[in-house]
């Protein structure tokens, strides 16, 4: 009865794919590879060596480890990790003291793993992403970047004009990032200029991605709150970017806690709609970062388990989103050199620095406090924010001190107020906006340069907007503007939304403003798009400028080979004019061709444009020519691509986002940073004996950067054949390792039937050494080459006794 156990547990061992090829723990037999289940899913394959006694019955530890990772608590996975024997295993008595329930079920060959709630790792489950794998993601490169080019030569003609070559327009953007350092530059350049070329922003940047905080230097692109006005400086700024992070939740969101005993199928209603289904093992579960509404938000969580037990979570949560959480703070601080344009560069201001920040925190989930303040030479503002949300509304209030000299000094507040779209408990269908400002005559913003603004002193507005009837939507608001100088002026504005269906929409809406003059202002949009989204439309009527458009779109449904074009019509007092564009998108340029007419007086102006639109993408000693980059990218590459084989990446329907072939190289661009993302490269279209080793990758690019994916691609050769001895006899159920000319190993599954017949799936050509479980025998060596088919038929082979024997 054992022996025949025995056999059953070879049999089986030898069934089984050979799981990532690893290397058996040398212990003695029996012993097979076994899935280790738990929670009814198989979490890892590992050798398992069944032994009567739990002390001596033992279990594959890496596979087993990895496994247990997620679903172990920190502590209890550290402790089983230290108790894996020198062979590299554990026993069963090594998993019960780690808190483990372990059974080997040898009907089915499966070691069946429970693991108490108690000892199971809390999880963060969130809802707008899924991970698709425990695998890492891959991280980009130590040196990658592109160069984007972008030209348009125009020509105009007719009867209202010379005919003439326009000048040639160009623009180049660089990027180069290095070890998470980024270097970015732009510029353009125009034929015939006085200086063709101008320099555009140039700077360096890197991120802290753990703490979320981005360093530039160089010229700089900054945020203002509350009086401030973002200057154009040349400098240093360090800024908390909450992108980095873009999964990490930072404002008051949903935050539920859920206990699951058993397998179970989860529905979470929000506001009263179903908006994710999940199937989940047990544990403990904080479901996160679900859309909610302004105001009080409504959530359900539904559990019902294998057993068909139901379980019900309600939960209430108020949100704004322009609160942030408990704790979470908000950033920007600059220092640096207004600049203003002068010539084919910049002039820097070296008179003096200006500085400017603003600091938020999150007080509560409800309350958030913060400070700003700016100078520049002997202008100063200081300014204080406070936000909060309770179940009657949303109340802001910015508040700002001005000093341009000791006799000029001023205050200014703001303040406003929203109702909220949902109270105590109930959708509202009417939401009420206030909002009042007021500004000493005196109170000036700093400002770098005099840019002319005239400033009021105190403005009013009020808006009531209703929904009802399906989505419709109608709005009516008011407002004053008092100025220093000059007549006070009145607005009056109305709007409504009529949604067709969802496909078309009606806008209609009507302002007056009552000042110096009275105007009158009526617009009529209407809306509409295709259900698949290959095309849309668009017309407005506008009254006051007696204006009237027609815009269709061809919309392009893939990123390469396919085109994209609009047409346009606009009437206006006394002119016409007609837009044509038409666009061809291929994976290593775009071409664009335009053509813009007016009518005035009945005579014509024509205006051709033809446009390129290409760059260049590379990491490390690959590249590739693409369309241009907007953010960051993955390049992938395979030296073993067949001739004029094509590979799909991320393929959808007839086409994908990129295609790998006839080239090496191709780029799958504008892969947003920090976002996780699985790209898939289809090789159903591979020839019979070419394998490709991985088709799916995760990849996580940071800012502006390259991620380099090297495809590996095989050719492989079935190879087919018979052992037998010296008198030619087969040799039956032998069973053996197969490794390469450098004696590593490469597949531990051959194994020979009653008639000695062995079949090996695929192979790289090369030369092969079979090392069997027979002592007595020598090992086969043999060579695998190239033929056609890719099947390799190697006969009868005779395997010799060793001369030792």
């Amino acid at each position: 009865m054992r022996f025949l156990f025995s056999f059953l547990l070879l049999i089986f061992s030898l069934a089984l794919p050979a799981f990532a090829q690893s290397v058996r723990p040398a212990l003695s037999k029996p012993y097979l590879v076994a899935p280790i289940v738990l929670d009814n899913q198989v979490i890892a394959q590992a050798w398992v060596f069944p032994r009567e006694d739990k002390k001596n019955f033992a279990v594959e530890a890496k596979p087993l480890l990895e496994g247990l990772q997620s679903q172990l608590k920190d502590s209890l996975w550290i402790n089983l990790k230290n108790r894996v024997r020198p062979e590299g295993v554990v026993t069963l008595q090594d998993l019960e003291g780690a808190g483990l329930s372990v059974f080997f079920d040898e009907a089915r060959l499966e070691l069946k793993v429970d693991l108490p709630l108690k000892h199971r790792r809390g999880n963060d489950l969130d809802l707008n992403y899924a991970e698709l794998s425990t695998r890492p993601y891959m991280r980009p490169d130590a040196h990658s970047g592109y160069l984007n080019l972008r030209m348009l030569q125009s020509f105009q003609y007719g009867a209202g004009t010379t005919e003439e070559k326009l000048p040639l327009s160009s623009q180049v953007d660089l990027v180069e990032n290095i070890k998470g350092f980024v270097f970015e530059s732009s510029g353009e350049y125009l034929e015939g200029d006085e200086y063709p070329w101008k320099r555009h922003d140039t700077r360096i940047r890197h991120d802290d991605e753990e703490r979320m905080i981005r360093y530039t230097l160089g010229d700089l692109t900054l945020n203002s709150r509350g009086f401030q006005v973002a200057p154009n400086l040349a400098g240093f700024s360090v800024v908390k970017e909450f992108s980095i992070q873009p999964y990490k939740t930072l404002r008051p969101l949903s935050n539920t806690e859920i206990v699951i005993k058993r397998p179970s199928f989860v529905e979470v209603y929000v506001n009263g709609f179903l908006y994710s289904q999940l199937r989940l093992a047990p544990g403990v579960f904080n479901i996160r970062d679900f859309p909610l509404a302004i105001g009080q938000n409504n959530v359900k969580v539904k559990i019902r388990d294998d057993f068909g037990q139901e379980e019900l979570y309600d939960f209430s949560v108020l949100f704004e989103n322009t609160l942030l959480g408990k704790g979470v703070q908000e950033f920007s601080y600059a220092v640096g050199l207004p600049w203003s344009e002068s010539g084919a560069d910049r002039a820097y201001d070296n008179t003096g620095a200006a500085t400017t920040f603003f600091h938020r925190v999150g007080v509560t989930d409800q309350l958030t406090l913060g400070l700003n303040f700016q100078n520049y030479l002997s202008q100063s503002m200081t300014g204080l924010e406070v936000s909060g949300i309770s179940r009657w509304g949303y109340l802001s209030f910015d508040g700002g001190y001005s000093s341009v000299s000791e006799d000029k000094q001023g205050f200014a507040e703001k303040l406003r107020y929203r109702t909220l779209d949902r109270m105590l408990g109930r959708d509202v269908p009417v939401v009420l906006t206030l909002e009042a400002e007021n500004r000493d005559p005196d109170f000036v913003p700093v400002s770098v340069f005099d840019t002319g603004i005239v400033s009021y002193v105190r403005r009013y507005d009020s808006q009531l907007n209703f929904r009802f009837f399906q989505n419709w939507f109608f709005g009516v608001g008011s407002g004053t503007l008092e100025v220093p100088t000059g007549v006070n002026e009145r607005q009056y504005r109305s709007n409504l939304v009529v949604p067709i269906n969802n496909q078309t929409r009606v806008e209609l809406s009507y302002s007056k403003t009552v000042g110096l003059n009275e105007d009158d202002r009526g617009l009529i949009s209407f809306f509409w798009n295709e259900a698949q989204g290959k095309y849309s439309a668009s017309a407005y009527y506008d009254s006051l400028q007696k204006t009237t458009n027609l815009t269709v779109n061809r919309n392009n449904m893939h990123k390469y080979d396919d085109v994209r074009a609009s047409a346009s019509l606009q009437a206006s007092d006394g002119q016409e004019s007609a837009n044509l564009m038409a666009e061809y998108l291929a994976q290593p340029f775009s071409l664009r061709l335009e053509h813009f007419t007016t009518r005035q007086d009945s005579q014509d102006t024509n205006t051709t444009s033809l446009g390129l639109n290409t760059g260049i993408a590379w990491v490390g000693n690959h590249a590739a020519f693409t369309q241009p980059i907007y953010d960051s990218f993955v390049l992938l590459h395979s030296k073993m691509l067949p001739e004029g084989q094509e590979l799909m990446i991320n393929p959808n329907g007839e086409k994908g986002d990129a295609q790998l072939g006839p080239r090496h190289t191709t780029v799958l661009r504008d892969q947003s940073a920090y976002y996780k993302y699985t790209v898939n490269v289809d090789s159903t279209s591979l020839p019979i004996g070419y394998l490709l080793e991985k088709e799916y990758f995760n990849v996580q690019p940071s800012y502006r950067s390259g991620v380099l994916i090297e495809l590996d691609l095989k050719k492989k050769i079935m190879v087919k054949g018979r052992v037998v001895d010296q008198k030619g006899q087969p040799i039956a159920y032998v069973a053996g390792d197969i490794l390469n000319n450098q004696d590593q190993l490469v597949d531990n599954t051959f194994f020979t039937n009653k008639n000695g017949g062995f079949l090996i799936e695929g192979l790289e050509p090369g030369q092969y050494k079979i090392m069997t479980d027979r002592p007595y025998l020598g090992p086969l060596i043999f060579e695998v080459t190239e033929v056609p088919g890719n099947s390799l038929d190697l006969g009868n082979i005779v395997l010799k006794k060793e001369d030792s024997e």
